[in-house]
């Protein structure tokens, strides 16, 4: 499942209740809301898969895969030259969450999330400091096993100006160049864009931002 795929479903399990879109805006946006919300996120994804065709199934922290069979897990430290091939599986990396379908055909997703933290001094800034780092994570990881169906997701909350999502680095743009693919999600305006076309200005609200690697 790639990116506007993901997008589309979590869109239709808002649509039809089964993934509490409102909630998420509220913890978006609400400083009272501590230790950071992403297993809430998470699991009212998972939610909203259980309720849809294809008999899927969700496992958090599930390790990165290798090709390699005496190794059969990836390793990443952030900062690091490249990932690498361990057997150990407390030494893996590991996903924040897995999108299994068990109906045919199989479709497998290895998903990052991270959510925006009201409390930061500059909220925006850290959460996609914090979703940046995850692209590179698993463009890293792309090279060990590049079979993987990698997206980085970002539940934020504002708007977009054009300044941010015009031209190359160091815009947005890096996000759909380099063989990567960005997609946003605009629960309020109730639309699944390109990164690029997203609806820009307007009332602050709430967005999900997915990268394909």
């Amino acid at each position: 499942m790639r990116c506007q795929q993901l997008l589309t479903t979590i869109q239709g399990c808002i649509a039809n209740g089964t993934t509490n879109g409102a909630r998420a805006a509220v913890f978006a946006q609400n400083a009272n809301i501590r230790g950071g919300w992403e297993v809430w996120l998470q699991l009212e994804i998972a939610h909203g898969f259980l309720n849809i065709a294809g008999n899927w199934t969700c496992e958090r922290e599930r390790p990165y895969p290798s090709t390699n069979a005496a190794n059969p897990y990836l390793t990443y430290a952030a900062g690091g030259p490249a990932w690498g091939l361990t057997n150990n599986i407390n030494a893996a990396a590991r996903a924040d969450f897995y999108l299994h379908r068990n109906a045919a055909p199989t479709d497998d997703s290895y998903i990052e999330l991270k959510c925006i933290n009201p409390n930061h001094a500059t909220p925006l800034q850290d959460a996609w400091n914090r979703f940046n780092a995850d692209v590179v994570k698993q463009q890293t990881l792309r090279g060990g096993n590049a079979g993987l169906n990698y997206v980085s997701l970002l539940a934020t909350f504002g708007t977009f100006q054009a300044a941010e999502v015009a031209g190359p680095n160091p815009t947005l743009g890096w996000y759909w160049a380099g063989g990567r693919s960005a997609y946003v999600y605009d629960m309020a305006n109730n639309q699944v864009t390109t990164l690029a076309n997203v609806a820009q200005g307007g009332a602050p609200r709430f967005f999900l931002v997915a990268v394909s690697v």
